[in-house]
């Protein structure tokens, strides 16, 4: 993780190795579900491992009993023979067919897991408060839920295959050798004491080196995320160089750690392999002195060869098993991260019912802060009643956007309450109270898709013509059936192929749709030009009546007509009242209301009237609201 530098730097920030009992313990809940597929798929398993050594023992047998016999008897009787040949095709036919079925089930096990794995994370990033993702990358996210997810696949699928395989196969060869001759199974078991401690403390060291990779993928990740995001922003200031360097960067420093640890598996592995080999030396050594002296036949010993050799090649396997289980339980540790995170904002026990939501809204006494501390609201009170539009003014970082936060519970108080027709917010689902609230922010967001998919996401099941009328009232129905395919244009990613102000207008129109009691609007008309901007006030007039209005406009002509005006300076409120009395207070509102319009206005009223009536909107009627 690169210290200090670019945007993902985790400054300094050292990677915790978990218990790796503690983390299987995690994942094993995930793979249970699935027992009747994985108990088939290791009963293949048992099957494979166990037909594996048997041809060994049928040609051993073959060369001390049958081609003996075969050869006493002038080689006329060859039906022993193609009985031998014939138990050697069934053996390995039987082996390759529960293969198959061992890969084919465990797999799609895994595959079923991962899904359910994969839902349960996205379910667990919906519940997660927007504070979690203001202290995390959206890339490293990303990998946690695709690259991360997949590596518990190796432990479930590869890992449990490769260490019951192996270890199945290692005692059955064991046992094989033991009944042929004890002396020969003690010698291969010398080298196995120090093959069990150096996996011991290679496991150790290389588990930190697998989860530091899985970390650092995850900042490569973020920087590739927002770079694409932002490519626009890259152009204009021609820093494709720049960050080309930094990408290099962290894709180098994820190199070399996957360097760090081929490094040490690749040095380990042969290691062990030479262990496992100067073991099948001295049983072959030992074997011949046996035959040399009458103790053993030779097939015996052809047996015994190629059972050592079938008990040290799983410590091949195990070692990639061990491999494979840090990766893993390196990704799950990152997994579970998200997974064992608390929502600071949750559902109450018992929620109380939000129904007929009249739009009386109160924030009492109310202390807000963010996680590192700082105090961004404090002791600020205001009600609004139903219908009425409370516009919230003053400079930037002065807790405006805050304060609208709290009211869908997007952050919860720190001290106080916020109250939606005298019940507090806290007390009802997230889901119930932001069923009554729409948003029009200043940053438009749009999806990957068409006009419709778009407008429809305020109401889903919204008809053609609720659409198209939500669309007229946002002054967008004109635009949109100008665009290629009308209603089923695709916009691209984030509306990319929209202009700001057609974006905004369809923001605005999804809010229609919504038909919501409280409304809040965050510098909605801030990317539109100035006709659009002149049209638009005119319908989210029309749009507000009845509706409980919270406002952060930045421009201060946008809310003369609002029924109260709250000035904000460092969290508190500091001036309050409409517009004409906050002119006539000469206060901090009338200060940037000064430096705003320093020139006369552009236009006299008698002039905005006239445009008024120019430029009036046809009557359209709006949604009854519930």
């Amino acid at each position: 993780m690169r210290l200090g530098v670019g945007r993902y730097a985790r400054g300094g920030e050292t990677t915790a190795v978990k218990n790796p009992i503690a983390s299987l313990r995690k994942v094993f809940p995930w793979i249970l579900p699935y027992w009747p597929v994985l108990v088939f798929g290791f009963l293949c398993m048992i099957l494979t491992t166990y037909l594996g050594p048997q041809p060994f023992r049928v040609i051993g047998y073959t060369i001390d009993k049958v081609i003996p016999s075969v050869l006493r008897d002038g080689g006329k009787n060859l039906l022993p023979v193609r009985n031998v040949v014939l138990l050697l095709l069934a053996l390995y036919v039987g082996q390759s067919l529960f293969g198959f079925l061992r890969t084919y089930f465990l797999h799609v096990a895994g595959q079923r897991m991962l899904h359910q794995l994969r839902i349960r994370l996205y379910e667990h990033f919906q519940q997660l408060p927007l504070t979690y993702y203001d202290n995390h990358a959206t890339g490293d996210l990303m990998s946690r839920m695709t690259g991360d997810v997949e590596q518990i696949e190796n432990l479930m699928v590869h890992g449990l295959d490769v260490l019951i395989m192996g270890l199945f196969g290692m005692l059955l060869s064991f046992y094989y050798i033991w009944r042929i001759h004890n002396t020969l199974a003690l010698v291969i078991l010398i080298p196995v004491p120090v093959i069990a401690v150096s996996i011991f403390f290679f496991g150790r060291k290389v588990r930190l080196i697998y989860r530091t990779i899985r970390d650092r993928v995850g900042d490569l990740n973020a920087r590739l995320q927002d770079n694409l995001s932002g490519i626009r922003v890259i152009k204009a200031f021609s820093r494709e160089a720049t960050e080309q360097t930094q990408v290099n960067t962290d894709s180098e420093q994820v190199m070399h750690m996957n360097i760090q640890g081929i490094r040490m598996w690749s040095s380990f592995g042969p290691a062990m392999g030479t262990l496992g080999s100067l073991g099948s030396l001295a049983a072959f050594g030992v074997g011949i002195c046996l035959v040399v002296k009458n103790q053993l036949h030779v097939g015996e010993l052809m047996t015994v060869v190629m059972l050592v050799g079938n008990f040290y090649g799983p410590i091949g396997s195990l070692f990639q098993f061990f491999d494979s289980i840090q990766r893993s339980l390196a990704a799950g540790d990152r997994i579970f991260e998200v997974l064992d995170s608390v929502p600071d904002i949750q559902d109450p026990a018992e929620p109380l019912p939000l129904d007929d939501v009249h739009g009386e809204v109160e924030l009492r006494s109310l202390c807000f802060c963010y996680a590192t501390g700082e105090e961004v609201l404090h002791d600020v009170n205001v009600h609004a009643r139903p219908g009425e539009r409370i516009a919230l003014v003053g400079r930037s970082g002065a807790g405006k956007s805050s304060f609208i936060n709290l009211i869908p519970r997007f952050y919860d108080a720190l001290e106080g309450q916020v109250l939606v027709d005298s019940i507090d917010v806290r007390a009802v689902r997230q889901a119930d109270l932001r069923r009554h609230i729409a948003l029009v922010l200043q940053e438009t967001f749009l999806f990957n898709g068409s006009v419709r998919d778009n407008l429809r996401y305020g109401k889903l099941d919204a008809t053609d013509e609720e659409l198209e009328e939500a669309a007229k009232i946002a002054n967008a129905h004109e635009f949109i059936v100008r665009l290629a395919d009308g209603y089923d244009t695709q916009i691209g990613e984030r509306g990319v192929k929209l202009s700001g102000g057609q974006k905004q207008r369809l923001a605005i129109a999804r809010a229609v749709l919504a038909n919501p009691r409280i409304l809040i609007l965050d510098e909605a008309t801030s990317s539109v030009d100035s006709e659009s901007e002149f049209l638009i006030h005119q319908t989210l007039d029309r749009l507000m009546e009845g509706r409980t209005t919270f406002i952060i406009a930045h421009r201060l002509s946008t809310i003369r007509n609002a029924d109260v005006i709250l000035v904000l300076e460092d969290g508190h409120i500091v001036e309050r009242g409409n517009h004409t009395v906050l002119l006539r207070a000469n206060g901090l509102y009338a200060q940037m209301y000064r430096q705003q319009f320093w020139l006369d206005d552009l236009f006299s009223n008698e002039e905005e009237e006239e445009r008024a009536e120019q430029t009036a909107l046809p009557e359209v009627e709006l949604p009854a609201m519930e």
